[in-house]
């Protein structure tokens, strides 16, 4: 017959550990996505659990209420712990290799890097000084920086960006859309 300490013979019939496990199961409603409708599910895991682990209880090292109650309490951490990182995607991690897709050859000969190049270097040559500098700086630094160079403000690079697409000099670079970086044509 057991008695108040209990034992691990008396885990399913324990008074105590069995309120134990319900007031731990109605605790964790409300987290990790878990609602009221999963707390007896929470109750019956909780006891498996203990009936699982009842082989490592040690009279000599403690008494089974406070065993059930150390394991309830990481059983139902873990629980939660696992619950959350399920959320976030655990185990679906691939590597950024599979994502990445092969690099395109670096010229094929029908408007490579090289005479992308060459072409925006003969269409800022022949830009008038006020457009050539704005596409001179836009080489090498973003908008809010050739504003601050400049003096004015972005919608006023903005602007001459605009006006520099539209000229005819730039008519010409066309047939490399898609094949490098590219400028917004309105601010973001």
């Amino acid at each position: 017959m057991p008695h108040a300490t209990g034992g691990p013979a008396a885990a399913p019939t324990d008074p105590a550990v069995a309120a134990l496990i319900r007031r731990k199961a109605r605790r964790l409603v409300g987290r990790a996505g878990l609602g009221p409708q999963d707390a007896a599910d929470l109750e019956q895991e909780l006891h498996a659990r203990l009936l699982a682990q009842r082989h490592r209880f040690d009279p000599a090292r403690g008494t089974w209420a406070a065993f059930a109650h150390r394991l309830v309490d990481r059983c139902a951490a873990n629980l939660v712990r696992d619950r959350r990182a399920a959320k976030r995607g655990r185990g679906r991690a691939r590597p950024l290799t599979a994502d990445v897709p092969a690099p395109a050859p670096a010229d094929s000969g029908d408007g490579g890097a090289d005479e992308l190049a060459a072409a925006v270097a003969r269409a800022v040559a022949a830009l008038p000084p006020r457009l050539r500098a704005v596409a001179e700086l836009l080489l090498v630094t973003h908008v809010a920086g050739a504003a601050r160079a400049l003096g004015v403000s972005r919608s006023t690079v903005y602007a001459r960006l605009a006006e520099i697409g539209a000229r005819h000099e730039f008519a010409d670079l066309a047939r490399f859309r898609g094949k490098g970086p590219t400028v917004p044509d309105r601010p973001v």
